[in-house]
């Protein structure tokens, strides 16, 4: 092998070795694996509070919704108390506008804020009702 070969490749190995995690490794830090692991965090909060009220509940996710919303706001979340199932929508959840300071922080409450919505709406009770004293020191 002629010397200006050699250096063409790198260090004389031929092929051209791969990255050690190669290409196929999800980005942990993107919107999808953020926002599931924010509303997992919160639904286990709320199933570690309510075992007997959840039991059998599945919470799921869907990137965006098939219908609209109310009075044309955005459907950030679906309930079917039949089929025990609550459904959140990534999207319109992540995209929703108004948020008084939009940093990480205040859009990671957003969604817990969403979850914790959706499953006051699917036990029938009041926000407040829910886990009261909770917030009481904001």
């Amino acid at each position: 092998m002629s010397d200006r070969v050699r250096r063409a490749r790198r260090h004389g190995r031929r092929p051209i070795r791969s990255s050690l995690v190669g290409p196929g490794l999800p980005n942990p830090a993107s919107r999808v694996a953020r926002f599931e692991a924010q509303a997992r965090g919160v639904v286990s909060l709320l199933q570690a509070h309510f075992p007997e009220d959840l039991d059998g509940v599945r919470i799921g996710f869907q990137t965006a919704p098939t219908g609209e919303g109310d009075g044309g706001n955005p459907l950030l979340y679906s309930v079917d108390r039949d089929a025990q199932t609550i459904m959140l929508f990534r999207m319109p959840i992540q995209r929703a506008k108004g948020l008084h300071v939009d940093d990480d922080e205040h859009r990671r409450y957003f969604v817990e804020h969403c979850v914790y919505l959706a499953v006051c709406e699917y036990l029938g009770r009041e926000p407040w009702e829910l886990l009261p004293g909770r917030f009481d020191h904001y």
